[in-house]
């Protein structure tokens, strides 16, 4: 049994076993030993490797096991030969590389005065410690040459914070593995490895902090990408946060992935081109060992007790709505404009979208004059009625608009009267039908038992399965709820499609599919996510599409009639999904 707050144990054995395959795979780690073509390639390891020795040292009192041992045995032997240690004086821009091994030996009481030397003169002769570098390489530079105990008249890691792009608390679905990357290792270097509370720049809410790397576990968990799951761990771990469910299942992640043997497999495209003739050995090596390593620092960082411990931040104010509804308020106005002037197959889609979004903003009279239009446009229409060619939501929310209202339309009220007959004769309906089944009630088309017996015969199951693509999935979730979350599945089951659902969201903004994005954002609100960061994020990125005229979308095209078409389709479709119910 785990105590309160305190990490699955998985973790524990994910750091042995990796550290074993480290440890059975030592001499890969030494550049004397390399092949001339993958000396620079394993210098990179030997000092990554070093960095786990030299925070195993600091974490840990007792001394080293039998594959700890042999893994600092390999980096102290690399360390001492003059071949090694003298690159530093001939290669300044490599600084890190032999600092940070410099370090490592210093942590582990082993530290070398030559090499000290070797690395204050590279730091004195002004070019090692003053080439242009991105911020989270600054922090790396400035944490290492700390370890090593070498001076330096850099600025300080307080002045470097602010221009990082974690604490620029970016969105999470812009983010590519690069950024992913400089968000963590400027977690590991200000925080000293979970072992010091930076001071973190005027505004920086670590509670959103937090939320973010939880949020990027889960889409790198969804990637397959073990290296940033791993990498995401130790930074919760670092800001001191050992309780989160997202980590939880982040070491789950990892404990499936790792192979019996302790490897812990990097994703594709990690090795360098140079490398990929080599033979299969060595590939198995070369593909893991980063992965290996940082599954095994967050093993070490959950078990080190002098890493800070802090319950799990919560968010000190709700989020503000304002946006969101002042931007839904502008595109009900545009698309009840639109619809006045629109074909009246597109008027009743932007029409009945118009009435949504008022009624949802509890103003009912921001779609009147456009509802009385299109009704007298419909009572004029000859043959067969238009209500039969638009789709359920459609008529649904243009009945629901005129209830509002306290306006009647009889062609209208004839086809819902003629479909209640229809279904009361059924005795099951498809999943798609039972969000209509309950407007029907809603409306008073549909008796409570008759309705409720017709619900009940539709089965969800089917949409709660990983074979439809994502979009589709959240497609017929909220045809089946009708905007009600309560109908939806709970437990495990709907925790799992929120993810799948969460985890699509990236590649439709990155794509630009409007519709899509706004599909998944209603589905996952509706499963009650609406406050997870990644829906926040994709509602914000929604809010950012639109346009001064109250319109959602940049068609990017130049054509007038398809940059109507595309807008009042995105419109439509942002409307909905801003106005939907918070489960």
């Amino acid at each position: 049994m785990k105590a309160a707050g305190e990490l699955p144990r998985p973790w524990r054995a994910v750091e042995q076993r990796a550290v074993s395959w480290l440890a059975a795979h030592h001499f890969r780690f030494d550049p004397h030993t390399a092949e001339e073509s993958t000396v620079l390639f394993a210098r990179k390891a030997l000092v990554e490797m070093a960095l786990l020795v030299g925070l195993r040292a600091r974490l840990d009192p007792a001394p080293f096991d039998g594959d700890y041992q042999r893994l600092f045995d390999r980096m102290s032997a690399a360390a001492k030969r003059p071949s090694y240690r003298e690159l530093v004086g001939r290669d300044e821009r490599a600084l890190l590389l032999y600092a940070g091994t410099h370090a490592a030996l210093r942590l582990c009481g082993q530290e070398s005065e030559e090499f000290h030397h070797l690395i204050e003169q590279s730091v004195a002769g002004r070019y090692a410690t003053s080439f242009e570098r991105i911020p989270y390489r600054q922090l790396d530079l400035l944490h290492t040459l700390e370890l090593a105990g070498v001076d330096h008249p850099l600025p300080p890691v307080e002045d470097v914070l602010p221009l990082t792009l974690f604490c620029a608390d970016p969105s999470v679905l812009r983010l590519g593995d690069r950024d992913i990357y400089a968000i963590t290792h400027t977690v590991f270097y200000a925080t000293d490895f979970g072992l010091r509370v930076p001071s973190w720049p005027a505004g920086f809410d670590l509670s959103r902090a937090v939320e973010l790397l939880e949020a990027l576990c889960l889409l790198s968990r969804h990637r397959g990408n073990a290296d940033l799951v791993a990498e995401l761990l130790c930074s919760l771990l670092c800001l001191g946060v050992h309780d989160s469910a997202e980590a939880e299942r982040g070491w789950a992640f990892l404990v499936e992935v790792q192979e019996a043997d302790g490897r812990v497999a990097g994703p594709e495209g990690i090795v360098h081109p140079g490398l990929e003739g080599s033979d299969e050995e060595y590939r198995s090596w070369a593909t893991a060992y980063h992965t290996t390593i940082v599954a095994a620092l967050a093993g070490l960082l959950a078990r080190g007790a002098t890493v800070i411990r802090r319950p799990r931040p919560s968010p000190a104010t709700a989020p503000d709505d304002t946006q969101r509804t002042t931007a839904l308020r502008r595109a009900t106005l545009w698309l009840a404009d639109a619809a006045v002037t629109a074909d009246l197959e597109e008027a009743l889609p932007a029409a009945a979208t118009a009435a949504r979004g008022a009624r949802a903003l509890a103003e009912p009279a921001l779609a009147q004059a456009v509802l009385a239009s299109v009704v007298k446009r419909v009572e004029a229409e000859q043959g067969p009625s238009p209500w039969r060619r638009v789709g359920a939501d459609v008529v649904f929310e243009c009945a629901h608009g005129l209830r509002a209202a306290s306006r009647d339309c009889a062609t209208l009220d004839r086809f819902l009267e003629d479909t209640a007959t229809a279904l009361t004769g059924l005795t099951a309906v498809p999943v798609a039908a039972a969000g209509g089944v309950a407007h029907l009630m809603r409306l008073g088309w549909l008796t409570e038992d008759t309705g409720s017996a017709l619900i009940a015969s539709a089965d969800p199951a089917p949409l709660m399965t990983d074979g439809p693509p994502p979009a589709m999935t959240a497609k017929g979730l909220v045809q089946y709820a009708g905007d009600d979350p309560d109908r939806l599945p709970g437990g495990e089951a709907a925790r799992a499609v929120g993810e799948r659902l969460a985890a699509a969201l990236p590649a439709a903004c990155q794509d630009y599919k409007l519709d899509e994005v706004a599909v998944l954002l209603r589905c996952l609100i509706l499963l009650g996510w609406a406050d997870h960061r990644v829906v926040r994020d994709g509602v914000e990125f929604l809010l950012r599409q639109q346009t001064p005229s109250g319109a959602f979308g940049w068609p990017a095209v130049d054509d007038p009639d398809q940059r109507t078409g595309l807008r009042q389709r995105w419109t439509q479709s942002c409307v909905v999904t801003l106005s939907t119910p918070v489960g």
